[in-house]
């Protein structure tokens, strides 16, 4: 069976394990295109207008898969750490794309506590092709390969470097550096999907500045960093976002940039607290949010101001 995945939201965290996942149970995955204007217009006129944007392009990759898919895979995804929660919008995204595809089976689980269910949590149609003890190895497989994956995204390549490497399309070969750097928090989908930031990273790496992202630092870091808190921070996205700020400030990033989807809720506490942070350690900060209405021009005017701030000059220190 032919199964959509689309590249959007979480993709860009777990992607490469899902399909790993379909792949070892016997099914073809098929991951929808990047984003381009076509998907993010079919996404808007299907979406309700209340959604994020990010929701509204999860929503148009949906509909790009469903003349060759079968089925799409879309997980509710509740928790993905203990005692953590994502947004709530996640837990829906099975039931919003079940009332735009009308007809299309929708393949999902719930999952709590990791990114991957508990096997009892699976699907009927993963036991198709394969016996329980099959599917047990797939989940192992998948897990090996979220963790290379997560690897590589940790030594600095970007998540489509990082899956062309798993795939042998691209050589491995050392990507961290000591060089200056500017900090960018965000979810992953607003920080790597280049059409919905229009193009962020790649106007920064044209401009000769390197960057962090939170995927280069790892949990330990981010636990540190937040050591002190009046209370602990119950949003994955959110207590990832304002450690690595941190982790970023203490490494000597030479500027910060926190891009989000406006009418994000708990994007809006943690923006709060990040710029908060930033004006007070002195960091030139620059804070985007993204919507359909964003333009190029706009975003690459704040961003050359933003840059003249932080210097030409290198800051030492690497996490």
């Amino acid at each position: 069976m032919r199964v959509g995945i689309p590249r959007a939201l979480l993709y860009y965290w777990y992607g490469p394990a899902w399909k790993t996942l379909l792949t070892e149970t016997g099914h073809v995955p098929v991951v929808s295109a990047p984003t381009n204007k076509a998907i993010m217009n079919r996404g808007l006129k299907a979406a309700v207008d209340e959604i994020c944007l990010p929701v509204k392009v999860f929503i148009g990759h949906i509909l790009s898969l469903q003349e060759n898919c079968d089925a799409v895979l879309v997980p509710r995804l509740t928790s993905i750490a203990r005692k953590e929660y994502i947004c709530p919008k996640f837990m829906g995204l099975p039931d919003m794309v079940r009332r735009v595809l009308k007809g299309t089976p929708v393949l999902t689980w719930k999952n709590e506590g990791n990114f991957l269910p508990k096997l009892s949590a699976l699907p009927r149609e993963f036991f198709a092709y394969r016996s329980r003890r099959e599917v047990k190895r797939a989940f192992k497989k998948a897990e090996e390969v979220y963790n290379a994956y997560t690897a590589l995204l940790y030594r600095g390549y970007l998540p489509q470097e990082a899956e062309e490497v798993l795939a042998g399309i691209r050589e491995e070969k050392t990507r961290r550096t000591k060089d200056a750097v500017i900090g960018i928090v965000g979810h992953p989908y607003c920080i790597y999907d280049s059409f919905v930031n229009i193009g962020l990273l790649q106007f920064l790496h044209e401009e000769g500045r390197r960057v962090m992202t939170p995927e280069m630092v790892t949990e330990e870091q981010i636990s540190s960093a937040l050591k002190g808190l009046p209370k602990p921070l119950y949003w994955t996205m959110g207590k990832k976002i304002l450690g690595a700020a941190r982790v970023f400030r203490q490494a000597g990033a030479g500027g910060l940039i926190h891009v989000a989807a406006f009418a994000c809720g708990p994007e809006a506490l943690i923006g709060e607290l990040v710029k908060r942070e930033s004006k007070d350690w002195k960091i030139p900060f620059l804070q985007l949010y993204l919507d359909e209405h964003s333009g190029e021009a706009g975003l690459h005017t704040r961003l050359e101001a933003f840059l003249d701030l932080t210097g030409g000059k290198e800051h030492v220190g690497c996490i």
